[in-house]
């Protein structure tokens, strides 16, 4: 039999009974780059060999998959392309995701391409999806490209499989990536009848969203999210979407040219159950170029909370050319504007400090609900 291990180094003293680490390329498994034949079974083959602490190696080239790809219940698995490798949806595809991971811990993804079929930022095709990770821990995903997807081009989220209200999904990084022409980047787990949570501790930094919205979702509380130094722009939608997370940190981040809003904040309306949340900071950010501002909802009509939502800071921004063009109601022209559906509560604890701010005609900067409460306006200048 052919042996199949590219590489084994022991990374124990020799005295020592340790796993050998396996160094696997894609190639030995059948895969051929730039044949315009599936790969699909190849890939599987490849990704089914894997043990605990293995690597995978795809080489430089574009790689056709006819079929979803899986990845189960594996511990420090690394997926590494050499050069610039592709992996493609053939069409037709058999399946929803291109690649589906599920219970992992330790994955890293590093410099892949993932190509989908459709343009989900002009037109959304639900189900059309790239690469999902379910109930995993400590996973990593970088310097990777995702483009053309009608739906997600990364779900990060809480298996189906689990019991309601559950989050086991945790840790995760998103760095130094680009998302172009998607639906969406999230963490929403969209299968009918389930309530879970979407992922907690997941950390966005330095990503490119070109024609891709971002939208953290949960239909249970989950928290520490973490968004910075990324780049939104040329968007035909809303650029970021928060929906009960709790602890966001929204930093140092460049909003451009999008046909939506900046960001906007509301409860999810599939939630069964009354949801905590707060904690929102949103500092140091560029925004430059929207049809609307930051919206933030605290409450629907049929939540029967008893307590405000806490704690939200817009700090040190800059904000300019928020056009507002198919707005025509003045009580929905501010950039920062603030709204909720219950008799008696909305936020409390908002501190609105050190912006600026250039506005359009007929436009204002800040428009606070009522209901909220305990509110630090001050130091918001115009350009």
């Amino acid at each position: 039999m052919k042996a199949i291990v590219l590489l084994s180094v022991s990374l124990s003293y020799p005295t020592a009974m340790e796993p050998l680490v396996n160094i696997y390329s894609v190639t030995q498994f059948g895969a051929i780059a730039n044949d315009q034949k599936d790969d699909s079974d190849a890939f599987q083959d490849a990704l089914s060999t894997l043990q605990d602490g293995d690597t995978l190696i795809v080489p430089d080239g574009h790689y056709l998959l006819c079929n979803t790809i899986s990845l189960l219940n594996k511990k420090d698995v690394s997926i590494i392309g050499i050069g610039k490798p592709e992996l493609s949806k053939c069409a037709p595809f058999s399946g929803e995701y291109l690649f589906y991971v599920k219970y992992t811990d330790g994955l890293w993804v590093n410099n892949l391409t993932f190509n989908g079929l459709n343009n989900g930022d002009i037109e959304p095709v639900w189900g059309e999806q790239g690469l999902y990770l379910a109930s995993t821990a400590n996973s990593y995903i970088v310097n990777s490209h995702f483009r053309y997807f009608g739906d997600a081009a990364l779900r990060l989220t809480t298996s189906a499989d689990e019991e309601m209200y559950a989050v086991t999904s945790n840790n995760i990084t998103v760095m130094q990536n680009t998302f172009e022409n998607c639906g969406q980047v999230t963490t929403t787990q969209a299968t009918a009848g389930t309530q879970l949570g979407g992922s907690k501790n997941i950390l966005f930094k330095g990503n490119n969203f070109n024609g891709c919205t971002l939208k953290l979702s949960s239909r249970t509380e989950v928290s520490n999210a973490k968004i910075l130094n990324n780049t939104f722009q040329n968007i035909n939608g809303t650029a970021v979407e928060l929906s009960y997370y709790s602890d966001v940190l929204f930093e140092k981040n460049k909003v451009k040219n999008v046909n939506g809003f900046l960001i906007n904040v509301y409860p999810n309306t599939r939630a069964e159950k009354n949801v905590k949340w707060g904690d929102i900071r949103i500092n140091d950010n560029v925004f430059d170029g929207s049809e609307q501002g930051i919206r933030l909802q605290s409450f629907v009509n049929t939540e029967n909370s008893v307590d405000p939502i806490r704690n939200i800071s817009i700090t040190n921004n800059m904000f300019q050319n928020i056009k507002f063009d198919n707005v025509n109601e003045s009580k929905y022209r501010s950039i920062i504007r603030t709204l909720t559906q219950n008799n008696e509560l909305s936020f409390s604890n908002v501190t609105i400090k050190n912006n600026q701010y250039r506005l359009e005609d007929r436009t204002t900067f800040i428009s606070i609900d009522p209901k909220t409460k305990k509110i630090d306006i001050e130091e918001n200048h115009p350009l």
